[in-house]
């Protein structure tokens, strides 16, 4: 029952629900989550089926340096990071899923952390596109090259669109109606 299974799978920045829910039916099949590539490949242990309950936790660089042994403390495992998540496990005790963010001004600012991360993303597109001149040396590139990455560029920017209007919301219905 030992080794390793590698899986592909993504999720939009939003769908922090969709993912633990994933992780913890593949605890259940036996699949205990080891790491996570930022590409959308997840590294799972093989061992004995288990109800672990998996949790999303964007840290901010202002957090408590003690915060990852409070989480521990209080029965939390750090199971894997990537690009500044971190995915906590714990055994679930008689179907109960213990919550890391219990109320939903932390719930935002998570969000607001995704968000920020997000957009950081576009600044090096933003710095190809504008600040080097590369249109000018368009000419120079093949067509099939300039089909590929142009198909690609605009998947990407309807990623980022559709990801940031989705965390906008989040951040929304949290936050509650706008003021009057």
């Amino acid at each position: 029952m030992n080794g390793t299974e590698t899986k592909f799978k993504f999720f939009f920045a939003h769908e922090d629900e969709q993912q633990e829910a994933w992780l913890r039916a593949m605890a259940r099949q036996g699949l205990h989550l080891e790491s996570v590539h930022p590409l959308c490949f997840w590294s799972f242990r093989r061992a004995e089926p288990a109800d672990v309950v998996y949790r999303i936790d964007s840290p901010d660089a202002g957090r408590d340096p003690g915060f990852q042994q409070l989480m521990e403390d209080a029965g939390w495992t750090l199971a894997a990071r990537t690009v500044g998540w971190h995915y906590w496990r714990t055994e679930a005790v008689r179907g109960k899923t213990p919550e890391l963010f219990s109320d939903n001004a932390s719930k935002a600012r998570k969000f607001k952390q995704r968000l920020g991360v997000l957009v950081a993303s576009a600044v090096p597109l933003f710095v190809v596109l504008v600040v080097t001149d590369i249109l000018s040396r368009l000419h120079e590139l093949s067509m099939p090259f300039l089909l590929a990455y142009g198909g690609g560029l605009v998947l990407y920017v309807l990623f980022l669109q559709y990801s940031v209007v989705k965390l906008l919301q989040r951040i929304r219905r949290l936050n509650g109606p706008l003021p009057a």
